[in-house]
């Protein structure tokens, strides 16, 4: 008999346990407020494609992570920093505020493609020897301003050269290092790929 009352007293509790979670409302909600981080680049180069776009995004994303903020990728801070550039405006402190204030995103960050190009070269004229070498340029500027405490941060990227076959860094992979170095200077976060 004590078995089949402490059964029937689990059922009770099971019953009453599935009725009281139906009642309560099924809604999620986050309590921390998302930030917003613009990205944008500028390929004048035309050597920027989507899987290009992706690994550079990561790099950023890293640095900016869910919850605190969200990636606007396009969009209105893309629109108002391109007409910015056509217009001439030389991306600095002020500007890149005015822009972020414009956009509303709490941090920009701009890269500025210039030229990613790797070509190769027949070694002979050049250097006595009959090897294959590759002429490597990448040219960016890149750019992060932080809303929280007014900061700015730039980066001039140049290399351009002339390197061994297979012994090389594509130019793609040279400035996305050189942004993830960027945005997490910018956090105070160790920098990845140094």
């Amino acid at each position: 008999m004590k078995k089949f009352k402490w059964l029937l007293q689990v059922c009770f509790l099971a019953v009453f346990a599935s009725l009281f979670t139906a009642v309560l409302p099924q809604t999620a909600r986050a309590d921390f407020a998302e930030r917003p981080v613009g990205f944008v680049v500028i390929d004048q180069d035309g050597g920027v494609d989507g899987a290009v776009y992706k690994q550079w995004r990561q790099m950023v994303r890293l640095a900016y992570r869910f919850p605190d903020y969200r990636i606007i990728d396009g969009g209105e801070p893309q629109m108002l920093v391109s007409q910015a550039v056509r217009d001439g405006v030389k991306p600095d402190a002020a500007s890149l505020a005015a822009l972020a204030e414009k956009s509303k995103t709490d941090v920009l960050v701009v890269a500025r493609i210039y030229e990613m190009d790797e070509t190769l070269v027949s070694g002979w004229g050049m250097r006595f020897d009959n090897d294959t070498y590759v002429r490597v340029a990448a040219s960016a500027d890149l750019f992060v301003y932080k809303k929280d405490g007014n900061k700015f941060l730039k980066k001039r990227v140049r290399e351009s050269g002339l390197r061994e076959m297979g012994n090389y860094d594509k130019p793609a992979e040279t400035i996305k290092w050189q942004l993830s170095k960027l945005v997490n200077t910018m956090e105070n976060k160790p920098i990845i790929g140094s």
